[in-house]
């Protein structure tokens, strides 16, 4: 048995593709390992949305509390519900029978070591999940390829991600550090940390990553949210790549001026410089 999380951040449930997309599977499929599906409302203003299906819940943050605090929020309740495992989505993603086919499958015979299952994620024909965590540019390099068991060096993004309770449990819940950005890859990080598994599904999914984009769908303080995040999972958790991740915010600065972006160029260099002039030697005392 499973709950479902989606996220909302300034849209309306019934504007939400992955709600519209979930509601039409509903009618068709019951999904009767599907317990309860939890929508967190992250927005300014309440909605009062109308769902097709009795196990949607709907609840409202009263302002941006970010991801990790939304998810904290959830499993417990599922747990002690008797779910064994959490769907993580966020609104802008596509669902369909066939992911919810191989999730039912996937649950009835996971491994105690498989901490998540997470089908192959696209935006438009990029890849954006699974990627390499070895390295600094990921969608640059080889990519993890559905249907196999990974034991390091690869990262999921949070939607459709099937997290295991009782990995979650284990681990104390999500880190609320990362309240969104980076938090994907700090629970990478720490999975493999604890020696468990990351299962790939074959099928695949489609998602709308607006950090892709610039120009259209960033603005210099979202960016500055990305780099504060970015820097901390490298400066504290991912300590072996520190260095070279100093390096790729120089190499990255360049390219922005280059590409005209100069606001965001004044951004990573000034990030830059702050962790430059900090101790290499700083790390936090507890990882969670």
């Amino acid at each position: 048995m499973y709950d479902i999380v989606i996220v909302l951040y300034q849209i309306k449930a019934s504007e939400s593709p992955t709600i519209q997309t979930l509601q039409q599977i509903l009618t068709s499929n019951e999904l009767p390992e599907l317990r309860q599906v939890i929508v967190f409302d992250n927005s300014v203003s309440e909605d009062n949305p109308v769902f097709t299906d009795e196990r949607f819940v709907y609840h409202f943050a009263e302002g941006n509390q970010g991801l990790a605090k939304a998810y904290n929020y959830v499993w417990p309740k599922s747990l002690s519900k008797g779910c064994h495992w959490l769907i993580t989505l966020d609104q802008d993603t596509s669902l369909t029978n066939d992911y919810f086919s191989a999730v039912a499958d996937e649950i009835n015979q996971a491994d105690k070591n498989i901490a998540i299952i997470a089908p192959v994620i696209y935006d438009k024909e990029k890849q954006i999940s699974p990627v390499q965590s070895n390295t600094l540019r990921p969608l640059h390099t080889f990519l993890p390829r559905g249907g196999k068991i990974y034991y390091n060096q690869v990262m999921v993004i949070n939607s459709a991600a099937m997290i295991s309770l009782d990995f979650l449990q284990a681990i104390g819940g999500y880190n609320e550090t990362f309240s969104m950005d980076y938090l994907d890859h700090w629970l990478c990080w720490r999975i493999f940390q604890e020696k468990k598994q990351i299962k790939i599904l074959s099928g695949a999914l489609h998602h709308q990553l607006s950090v892709l984009d610039y120009r259209n769908s960033m603005n210099t303080a979202r960016y500055q949210q990305i780099l504060n995040a970015e820097s901390r999972f490298y400066k504290d958790y991912a300590t072996e790549m520190f260095t070279e991740y100093k390096k790729q915010l120089l190499l990255r600065s360049m390219k922005q001026i280059f590409r005209g972006l100069f606001p965001y160029a004044g951004k990573t260099l000034s990030q830059y410089k702050m962790i430059s002039g900090e101790k290499n030697g700083d790390k936090v005392t507890t990882k969670k």
